[in-house]
């Protein structure tokens, strides 16, 4: 990799984009916290995934900071490049790819305010709690945070000239928000260190469930009760109730792993994986009775073996029914 290449990466990485060497020739314009106003609004959110455990946001970004060295005599705002001046050398703590697509330079008003505007749209990471899963609600945030400095040193503020917020009409389209807010929040890279100043947006996000309800629930509870459909066979034509249950059991496990590219490889149980399970047991200890009733069927028992399936017809889908209800809903 040369060096061009090398500088066009590292700009990529940082709001700021000033290189340590260049951010530390000026030293903080105050003896106390300086204060810093943040606004971030989101333009847009274009995919939540859940495999990845990650979401794809285009963001536009405002700082607005006084440094009275940097006060001129006017009458209008100067710009320079963000390079030649001190900056808080902001980062995007859970960033995975992100892209700049504003000019890094700052506007100067004589009194020596400094005002920063940046969009930049990526991929940020958000750890996601899936035990609710389809049922469930994230937290998503966007973390700021200064590498130099500390709460006591800079304190961030929610401008309120400027409030953050996002746009109503999102891409995404299945999640519905909820809720969103924007605040300081400094960020401790591992316990026991010191803490970075920084600000944080987050925003409430609740899963759609309708996709999963019409092309996931609705289609796995006809595969279940196809595997009924032995009890309503003669014991005597054990082959063909065996091949129905075979079927059943290998289109619910070819089914298993089609829905698995939704989710990470948790460790844990979520609500739709609960339902899936019971439904391969259910499926299984039919897959067991058919094979118990043939037995009898072939011992001449013909008629505890019709008893037994005239039983589980009723037994399997109230079973089955009250499985469901509680694993989906409770």
């Amino acid at each position: 990799m040369n060096l061009k290449v090398f500088s066009c990466l590292v700009t990529l990485l940082v709001v700021f984009g000033a290189t340590p060497a260049e951010s530390t020739e000026m030293s903080r314009p105050a003896n106390g916290p300086l204060k810093v106003y943040v606004t971030i609004f989101i333009i847009d959110v274009d995919e939540i995934s859940g495999a990845s455990q990650s979401f794809d946001a285009n963001i536009h970004l405002q700082c607005r900071w006084r440094d009275e060295r940097l006060a001129h005599k006017g009458p209008k705002s100067i710009v320079r490049a963000v390079d030649e001046i001190w900056n808080p050398e902001i980062q995007v703590i859970n960033q995975q790819k992100i892209w700049l697509t504003l000019p890094r330079i700052v506007k100067i008003s004589p009194e020596g305010e400094v005002l920063y505007h940046q969009r930049a749209w990526g991929s940020f990471s958000q750890p996601l709690k899936l035990k609710d899963f389809p049922f469930d609600r994230q937290e998503f945030s966007i973390q700021l945070a200064t590498i130099d400095y500390t709460p006591d040193e800079i304190e961030f503020v929610q401008d309120k000239n400027d409030e953050s917020g996002m746009a109503q009409d999102l891409s995404v389209a299945d999640w519905e928000i909820t809720g969103y807010s924007a605040e300081p929040r400094p960020y401790k890279p591992s316990p026991g260190t010191s803490p970075m100043a920084g600000f944080a947006f987050s925003f409430e996000a609740e899963r759609k469930v309708g996709y999963f309800i019409i092309k996931v629930i609705i289609p796995l509870i006809l595969i279940v009760a196809m595997s009924w459909v032995v009890f309503w066979i003669d014991p005597i034509e054990s082959g063909t109730q065996i091949s129905v249950a075979i079927t059943t059991m290998l289109t619910l496990i070819a089914y298993r792993f089609a829905i698995d590219t939704d989710l990470p490889k948790v460790s844990y149980l979520t609500r739709m994986d609960f339902f899936i399970l019971i439904s391969t047991v259910l499926v299984y200890a039919s897959l067991i009775e058919v094979v118990v009733t043939s037995t009898f069927a072939k011992d001449g028992k013909i008629a505890r073996a019709r008893t037994i399936d005239l039983w589980m017809r009723w037994v399997f889908p109230s079973l089955f029914a009250l499985v469901a209800v509680k694993s989906l809903f409770f």
